[in-house]
């Protein structure tokens, strides 16, 4: 936080964080009011910053992706002479963080849907840090990375990609904690 005040003396202006308060001191009598007032805006913006503090991913997240693949690999089987095909799927993911610190976090994340004979039940390890805003951030796993972003405390929209010799894949989707 910052506070200067302007040449002549009649305002005095607050910098925090993002916020900027501007204080008019013109009148004597007022002054002590107006730094009363200069410090509760003050106080309740950090209080309010404070208050967000760091996400919680500790839990377990689901969601349905939407991808494009070319292919075949552990998440995205294909049948027998298909293989070079680019195919559009939706795989059914289940997300378990299960530690956390500071701007890092580990679990894992596996396909669990039935619906189409190439799925598979596989997990894998999954490690996690959050960039500076911590609402978003790089994920990797054993076969690609991901980017993401918090949305609000339950909702988290995720795009992976994996680039390999096969399979390739580009997907993005939505995930909700449990």
């Amino acid at each position: 936080m910052a506070i200067y005040q302007l040449p002549k003396r009649e305002h005095a202006i607050a910098f925090f964080r993002s916020s900027i308060i501007v204080v008019s001191l013109h009148k004597p009598k007022k002054e002590k009011k107006m730094k009363k007032v200069l410090c509760l805006a003050m106080l309740s913006t950090s209080l309010s910053v404070f208050a967000q503090g760091s996400p919680n991913m500790i839990g377990t997240w689901t969601g349905m992706s939407n991808s494009a693949v070319s292919g075949a690999g552990h998440f995205h089987p294909t049948e027998a002479g298909k293989e070079k095909a680019v195919r559009f799927r939706s795989v059914e993911y289940v997300m378990v963080i299960d530690k956390e610190e500071g701007r890092n976090f580990v679990g894992s994340i596996g396909a669990t849907n039935n619906k189409h004979s190439t799925d598979v039940k596989r997990k894998e390890v999954l490690m996690g840090s959050y960039a500076k805003d911590m609402k978003s951030g790089v994920m990797v796993n054993e076969t690609g990375s991901f980017t993401f972003k918090l949305m609000d405390p339950k909702n988290l929209e995720i795009c992976y990609t994996q680039v390999s010799a096969s399979p390739k894949v580009a997907s993005c989707f939505e995930m909700t904690k449990k």
